[in-house]
């Protein structure tokens, strides 16, 4: 996503998309959507030439159009994505959502869908039967912080619950969406693991949370799922059917309408001149405006189900998920076990959280969890601890009043053991020109473009790594260097422990920026935290420019990471990550883990004489609800604080909270804490310290 904020930690890319902004939340300069930005015209080409292909075969005659005024109905299943609060909507309003599509897809007469346009052919049901061809409502509900949705982090949604996309429509519905989003949505001929779409619980159908809203947020970002642009793409364009939104029939629109305002004509090329098609589903007016879709419109998603979205409609498809017409599903579905967990691999003294994703309205649970601890549990999503290695099975038997299933899913958690890294230094220059170099893993979740060796730019010749963010345009993708685990206690003890490296970057628009990150994990992987973080103007090393950035010896800036907090940590996880977005070269060169970026240990700075609480500072965990307190202290320390708001008002405080010697952090829980600037005071009788924080 093009910005140049802090990219927070995600994993593999989920779902790429043009996100939607109500515009009845933000003022309009403040409404963009990403689409064009997450899905510049090469990234379109496959989809564009076989929607164009089959929209020219069917103009021209050459295939009987049996099934221009047929419906076609797709099966859809529903993902709650939850954490006990408002957002797990219920099945009144999910049914809702269904409804509104229905009315506005098929313009439904004494609907608020039955504007001037037409009938696109298209229907929804709510899945009746599974992948597994068991009974269901269509519905899975998931209880997770997740709710609370970065569109980095969509990956994490697939892996949380996933149904197979060629049979399957998948909605996510969650919480919040960072940057106020109301949804996106993939467009076609993306690859299987982005497809879906994402929106908010408050703006889901018509009724409880969404009572509200007109549930045209879904309508809209379905109209991309089909391969529809937005009215407004491309502006006013020269030619209305070759530009623009590629449909003949929406008239040409400069920029997106916030207002139902239907004397707007922002454009005057097209013949004759119309006003802005303000109505139409995709345009960014607000709910009670919009009611069409165009016959073009209507010819692009017939189009697209024609191409790229076959099965899901198929008759055959239609009875393995029931949603065919003659199905009559049982008089109540069995309840039916499930369960997943995202760290199924964890290290000894680790644990790992198990969420019930269950179907059919499960009222009680029973976990068996062999060699974890606890080894059985009858909460709905429990946390295990694992302190021994081995590969163990997890058991869960769920009931209601109905009757009971249990699912095994045997060797489903494995445990290892930390063990201790590398000894340092840990140096690479990467010039012996191996691929991948020596004891790093190159990792490439999409499986296109990736980090490689390089020849024509190098700190020191002749090799370099780099990767091509000019053509890389799978947008808000990482792709990441991973070093070997690493025993950071080998270093001199009397020295500065540090990470160097140097590299150069440029943009390809000024408004555009790639971000580098380095992450560092203690718990085998389990988790990372960033340590290191350049985008914008600060990642920038030469001129923007739209050629391959090829850097001079003049274009490079060196990274200096202080790693003493980690120093007595044995088993450390480093990684390089690159995170896309549509810029220009990224190249690193000559990393350096040790005891000075010259090889040559360097002194550590004593603390100030009567410092208790030397380099003091604070890092918010906005995720977990609370500070960490970061301080060098050469012995166990208590102490009090007091966390202060802008207006010098105590907020929260703490008694007899400890510091330990070589401890990374003490943590400070502040549960809900309003956003703002922060002051933390600590004290102690050795003396008070007082460092502020942004949360």
């Amino acid at each position: 996503m093009k910005n140049d904020t802090t990219y927070r930690l995600p994993t593999l890319l989920l779902l790429a998309a043009g996100l939607f902004f109500l515009p009845e939340n933000l003022p309009a300069q403040q409404v963009p959507c990403l689409f064009d930005s997450l899905y510049p015209p090469q990234r379109l080409e496959r989809a564009e030439k076989r929607i164009r292909a089959k929209l020219a075969e069917n103009a021209s005659g050459q295939t009987a159009r049996s099934n221009d005024d047929s419906v076609r109905i797709i099966p859809v299943v529903v993902h709650v994505i939850q954490n006990g609060g408002t957002e797990n909507i219920s099945y009144a309003q999910i049914e809702s959502q269904i409804r509104i599509l229905n009315e506005d897809y098929g313009k439904l007469p004494g609907t608020p869908g039955d504007g001037n346009g037409v009938d696109t052919g298209v229907r929804f049901c709510l899945a009746k039967k599974d992948p597994q061809g068991r009974c269901t409502n269509g519905v899975v509900r998931l209880r997770t912080p997740l709710t609370n949705h970065k569109p980095v982090e969509r990956a994490m949604l697939k892996e949380l619950s996933f149904w197979d996309n060629t049979r399957y429509l998948n909605m996510y519905v969650v919480k919040t969406i960072e940057g106020n989003v109301g949804g996106y949505a993939s467009f076609p001929y993306t690859p299987p693991d982005e497809d879906g779409i994402v929106v908010r619980a408050n703006l889901f159908g018509d009724e409880g949370t969404a009572a509200a809203s007109g549930g045209r947020t879904t309508t809209h970002e379905l109209g991309h799922w089909f391969g529809l642009y937005h009215t407004f793409n491309g502006g006013c364009g020269q030619d209305t059917c070759a530009h623009g939104d590629f449909v003949c029939d929406t008239p040409p629109v400069a920029n997106p309408n916030f207002t139902c305002n239907l004397n707007a004509n922002s454009c005057s090329n097209d013949n004759p001149n119309l006003t802005d098609q303000v109505r139409n589903y995709m345009d960014y007016t607000p709910d009670a405006c919009k009611n069409l879709f165009t016959q073009g419109q209507k010819e692009r998603i017939q189009a697209t189900l024609d191409t790229v979205r076959t099965l899901i409609w198929s008759p055959d498809n239609l009875l393995a998920t029931g949603c065919d017409s003659a199905y009559q599903p049982p008089a109540i579905c069995s309840v039916a076990a499930d369960f997943v967990t995202l760290t199924p691999t964890v290290c000894t003294g680790n644990s790992a959280y198990f969420i019930d994703r269950s179907l059919n309205g499960a009222t009680s649970w029973q976990w068996l969890f062999p060699g974890g601890n606890p080894s059985s549990s009858t909460a709905q999503n429990p946390t295990v601890a694992y302190d021994t290695v081995g590969v163990y099975d997890v058991t869960l038997i769920v009931a209601n009043a109905e009757g009971t299933d249990t699912l095994t899913l045997a060797g489903y958690l494995e445990v290892t053991e930390p063990g201790i890294g590398d000894p340092l230094p840990f140096i690479r220059n990467f010039d012996d020109g191996q691929y991948p170099p020596e004891g790093i893993t190159v990792y490439n979740p999409d499986a296109q473009i990736a980090w490689e060796l390089d020849s024509l730019a190098a700190k020191t010749a002749p090799y370099s790594m780099r990767i091509n963010n000019l053509d890389n345009t799978n947008y808000g993708t990482l792709d990441w260097l991973e070093l070997p685990f690493l025993d950071l206690s080998s270093a001199h003890p009397d020295s500065t422990l540090r990470m160097t490296f140097w590299w150069a970057y440029a943009r390809s628009d000024a408004n555009f920026s790639d971000e580098l990150i380095v992450q560092l994990s203690k718990d085998c992987g389990f988790t990372y935290v960033p340590i290191f973080s350049k985008s914008g103007n600060a990642l920038v090393t030469g001129p923007t420019q739209t050629t391959p950035f090829i850097p001079d010896s003049t274009q490079w800036k060196k990274a200096v990471i202080n790693l003493n907090t980690y120093r007595d940590e044995r088993y450390v996880k480093i990684r390089i990550v690159n995170v896309t977005d549509g810029g220009n070269n990224l190249y690193v060169d000559d990393l350096n883990i040790g005891d000075g970026s010259d090889g040559n240990p360097t002194a550590v700075t004593p603390p100030p004489a009567g410092d208790p609480f030397p380099n003091l500072r604070l890092t918010p965990d906005r995720a977990g609800g609370r500070l960490l307190l970061w301080a060098n202290v050469a012995r166990q320390l208590t102490f009090e604080a007091v966390l202060f708001d802008a207006a010098g008002r105590a907020v929260r405080t703490w008694q007899n909270e400890v510091l330990e010697a070589g401890s990374p952090a003490a943590v400070l829980p502040v549960g809900d804490l309003t956003g703002g600037m922060y002051f933390l005071r600590i004290e102690n009788e050795g003396g008070a310290g007082t460092v502020k924080v942004a949360w």
